[in-house]
């Protein structure tokens, strides 16, 4: 009886042929609760994104009982049963490191888009009117914090100072980071909101990093900053973040996370001329899937010479 790989999600299904040619291993894509029964012995491996609609439920993974190791093509775990795979030993790897390139793109697309005017000279364009009243500004010598100082932080930071910005952090510890003029431990977070130009949140959800972006920290900063999220939405009272923007405290956001998603079509957020709204696709480009499966491919080789603790991005003890 062969061992199957089961991808769960569509988006590997131009992938499977490829998996199944690197791994010399059969590939079937489909959800778990449409696999065959016959099949689902043969399972060992999962490829899931493991959240929203590609979420896996302890339920599902107890009709696999040969399951080893399940493969998730995002950074983020929160939503799988961790503690259930636990218990059965189930390995866990991500694909973190993957988002670093396309999410800080995504960050200085929206610096630049309130930097340069862009929505006032739009507006120009759009009325046929030659007009020089809105004076553009540079991000040179400008300060950005970054909230969360990982992969993807480190990549905003790097390529913050290529604009000749200075760059502060926050992380759990206040240990030194490449790229960072300075970092704060997250205890001490607040400091840098009355420094910064930018303010810039990619931390992870835990329970110390929730609701930090509140009517009190927001007085904090500067009038007219610029807030940008591309972690995760519980980092923001959105209700705060509503007030704050029609008031012009800050200026403008860029939200690709929200505490609820979809975003509600009656959420005010989508009534603000200074906000840019996106679905939660700012490390989604055509590269997604291909390094997700660089990784995998990886991890499957130390897999099967029985290296699992050498496996990139082994969630090691998840609870």
């Amino acid at each position: 009886m062969r061992p199957l790989i089961l991808c769960t999600t569509d988006a590997l299904q131009p992938f499977s042929e490829e998996i199944g040619e690197k791994t010399r291993q059969p590939v079937a894509v489909r959800r778990i609760e449409r696999l065959p029964e016959e099949k689902r012995d043969r399972v060992r491996i999962v490829i899931t994104f493991g959240n929203y609609d590609d979420s896996v439920s302890s339920e599902e993974l107890r009709s696999l009982p040969r399951l080893e190791w399940i493969q998730v093509i995002s950074s983020g775990i929160e939503q799988l049963p961790l503690e259930y795979l636990s218990k059965r030993g189930i390995l866990v790897t991500t694909a973190r490191g993957i988002h670093r390139i396309p999410m800080s793109e995504y960050v200085f697309s929206a610096l630049l888009y309130f930097a340069k005017k862009i929505p006032a000279y739009a507006r120009l364009k759009r009325d046929k009117t030659w007009g020089r009243f809105e004076t553009m500004e540079e991000l040179y010598g400008k300060t950005i914090g970054i909230l969360g100082t990982g992969q993807i932080g480190g990549e905003i930071a790097y390529k913050a100072k290529t604009f000749g910005m200075t760059t502060l952090g926050v992380n759990r510890s206040g240990r030194l980071v490449e790229h960072f003029d300075r970092i704060y431990p997250l205890s001490e977070w607040e400091h840098i909101l009355p420094l910064c130009d930018y303010v810039c949140g990619v931390l992870p959800s835990a329970p110390e990093t929730k609701q930090l972006i509140n009517r009190r920290t927001i007085e904090q900063m500067k009038d007219g900053v610029i807030f940008i999220n591309v972690g995760r939405g519980d980092l923001v009272v959105e209700k705060d973040l509503v007030e704050a923007l029609q008031r012009g405290k800050i200026a403008g956001a860029a939200l690709d996370v929200f505490a609820q998603e979809p975003l509600d079509r009656r959420h005010p957020l989508w009534e603000l001329d200074n906000v840019i709204i996106t679905p939660h696709a700012s490390a989604k480009t055509p590269m997604y899937v291909p390094r997700s499966l660089d990784i995998f491919y990886r991890n499957y080789d130390l897999f099967r010479q029985g290296r699992t603790h050498d496996m990139i991005n082994l969630v090691k003890h998840p609870q």
